[in-house]
């Protein structure tokens, strides 16, 4: 598959001010600093897409990214560690919680997990919260390509508990058209 057309769209304080156009909506959602500036990048085949950092804690809004104007992608902010005051990091978890439980364009969520450390205490735990809301997900481990191969099979062993799993690199494009394939399929079921 070619590159997704992906266009910044905007940055917002809150579920409140999502698109109301009804568009289908796929989120990404993760650990700060987990890759999901990068994998937006890698799907649209430029780096110009998505803001990236080295920094945890810089996605601080809900960033919606429109695909071939026909649906979106929006970049939840990181749970976990970032250098940001705690009242900021209770906020993003409230619109995160907020946004998960009530949107109903919602109709998939990419959970983005580091393949060096799956099964996390916090990812396990977005991956039950996303169960008990019935939330279609795939788990996309990334930075897949830092792994050899042996390591990166135990690690996708490891990661089968949190559900269905892509191991993806947005540095090789490993795994990019599988995860495409699921994002296709996501956008269309009613």
């Amino acid at each position: 598959m070619p590159p997704l057309s992906i266009r910044f769209v905007r940055s917002c304080p809150g579920p409140s001010h999502l698109p109301s156009d009804g568009l289908p909506e796929i989120c990404l959602a993760g650990r700060s600093n987990v890759g999901k500036s990068s994998l937006l990048n890698r799907l649209a085949g430029s780096r110009q897409v998505a803001r990236t950092s080295a920094r945890p804690g810089c996605t601080q809004f809900l960033n919606i990214y429109s695909v071939a104007d026909s649906f979106y992608f929006v970049d939840l902010p990181g749970y976990g560690y970032a250098k940001a005051p705690e009242m900021e990091r209770m906020r993003w978890t409230g619109w995160i919680e907020e946004y998960l439980i009530g949107r109903t364009a919602l109709r998939g969520v990419i959970l983005l997990v580091d393949a060096r450390h799956p099964c996390l205490p916090n990812d396990m735990g977005m991956v039950d919260f996303l169960r008990e809301r019935g939330r279609p997900y795939i788990v996309a481990l990334t930075k897949s390509d830092k792994l050899k191969r042996g390591k990166l099979a135990s690690s996708v062993g490891n990661a089968q508990d949190m559900g269905p799993v892509i191991p993806v690199s947005s540095l090789t494009g490993q795994g990019l058209e599988e995860l495409k394939r699921w994002i296709f399929q996501a956008v269309v079921q009613l």
